[in-house]
């Protein structure tokens, strides 16, 4: 007999009866920006989550990273108990292009079941969804089934800069069993994701120049062109489908049996894409898409520009080409052994015209599947949102090579927003159905992750 038996009728009874409360939880931090490119707000941000953490009944300490400061939270000390840390991040991205959206991106606004605002999805949602479900059994029960440890960032959208430091600095502090977040979106089935590893990431920016100045086009067919030039480098380094610096596939570690065996369950997003993009996926029929989006690097051109942009009709031959390259690494490939070929490649090729600047790397990580620790999220999953996906490794980025890679632990996420939630871009919103249910989620992954005898 479980000391939680009457916890679904209870969580139930308390969803319903602070449903309200729950939305204004989030209205009330989605109001207040908390930029972390421009600094807009976030020390604000960071003491108005602060403060409801202390009227919650946590310990929490505000700690000086920087550029902005790191919140720990803890309740628990039982030795008898597990220990989860959560992690969430409570900046955001700039509000862009305002004429675009439907409603002032920091008025949290209800339409259509939805709340629109910046954040409320990326990551101020779960985030909140997070206290809400600590605040439930400290309310219901006045403790939790594990001990917690939460910590919440200023950064997430400026690469994480102190985060890594602070870690390696209070791995005492953070001492815990297993890390648990939420922080992206549903797949196009609108079916939660779990998520055992992210893809890494190097960006870089070339900057090739021909001449030192740009000049008529009348002399195309006696000087040299930057467009042209970098428009044949690109070319060099990757052709129909295939990367050529020179050991950028050594070091893929290709699938498990066992990851194979749940790619194979998930199902078909092919009709989902053609509508949602206009156009089919490309992948490898033998690996197939999930495999392909997956557990392969990508090598994407995410801009290039040279010379006259504008309106009007300018001839110049150009002198400069720009073109900004994101590599997205699969576990263990090395962003700075893959930046050195690619340095070098660039220069054997001849082309010493060329600036190589890296604007970041982000390692890659990964929890194996066999970890113990999915089973009862995976149960929590399917008692409160239903059938799901697991994603041995997702296709995006984000730091969890500091939960795995820094501080040793198994990390697992949960994806449970909104799959058209537009992260980043205008009139980004989060359905209250799924928020509310992200907040039953994590009180009910708490008690199964307590209970689970491993």
């Amino acid at each position: 007999m479980s000391k939680w038996d009457d916890f679904s009728s209870r969580l139930d009874a308390y969803m319903k009866a602070h449903e309200q409360e729950l939305i204004d939880n989030l209205a009330r931090v989605v109001r207040q920006p908390s930029v972390s490119s421009t600094g807009e707000g976030v020390e604000d941000c960071c003491e108005l989550i602060y403060q409801r953490m202390k009227g919650m009944g946590l310990e929490v300490e505000k700690y000086p990273v920087k550029p902005y400061p790191v919140l720990v939270g803890r309740w628990g000390n039982d030795p008898a108990k597990k220990t989860v840390l959560i992690y969430a991040h409570y900046d955001v991205q700039p509000q862009g292009d305002l004429s675009k959206w439907r409603t002032p991106p920091f008025d949290p606004t209800i339409v259509d079941g939805a709340m629109y605002g910046r954040g409320t999805a990326d990551n101020k949602g779960p985030l909140t969804a997070h206290l809400n479900a600590i605040e439930f059994w400290l309310r219901e029960y006045g403790e939790l089934p594990v001990n917690v440890r939460t910590i919440f960032e200023g950064c997430e959208e400026n690469n994480s800069a102190g985060l890594e430091e602070f870690l390696r600095d209070h791995r005492d502090l953070l001492k815990a069993d297993m890390v648990y977040f939420s922080d992206g979106s549903r797949n196009h089935n609108e079916q939660p994701i779990i998520a055992l590893g992210v893809k890494g990431m190097l960006y870089v920016e070339l900057e090739l120049t021909s001449m030192t100045r740009d000049v008529h086009s009348q002399y195309a067919s006696v000087l040299p062109s930057a467009a042209w030039e970098m428009v044949e480098l690109l070319h060099k380094l990757k052709s129909d489908g295939v990367v050529h610096v020179p050991g950028f596939y050594d070091d893929i570690v290709p699938p498990t049996e066992k990851e194979k065996a749940i790619y194979a369950t998930l199902p078909n997003v092919d009709e989902n894409l053609r509508k949602g993009y206009g156009t089919s996926p490309i992948y490898d029929p033998e690996k197939g898409y999930y495999i392909q989006l997956n557990n392969t690097p990508t090598f994407n051109i995410s801009g290039m520009w040279s010379g006259h942009t504008g309106q009007g009709g300018a001839t110049v031959l150009t002198s400069k080409a720009f073109a900004k390259i994101d590599m997205r690494l699969v576990v263990n490939q090395s962003g700075e052994k893959i930046l050195a070929n690619l340095k070098q490649y660039i220069h054997d090729l001849g082309y010493d015209n060329v600036e190589v600047r890296c604007t970041g790397i982000t390692p890659p990580a990964k929890t194996p599947v066999e970890t113990p620790w999915l089973e009862p999220v995976s149960k929590a999953v399917q008692e409160v949102l239903g059938d799901h996906m697991v994603y041995p490794n997702r296709p995006s980025t984000a730091p969890d090579y500091l939960w795995t890679n820094v501080l040793g632990l198994p990390t697992i996420q949960v994806r449970w927003c909104d799959s058209t939630s537009d992260n980043h871009a205008p009139n980004e919103h989060l359905s209250l159905c799924n928020y509310l249910g992200g907040s039953r989620l994590t009180a009910t992954a708490l008690k199964e992750l307590g209970e689970a005898q491993f």
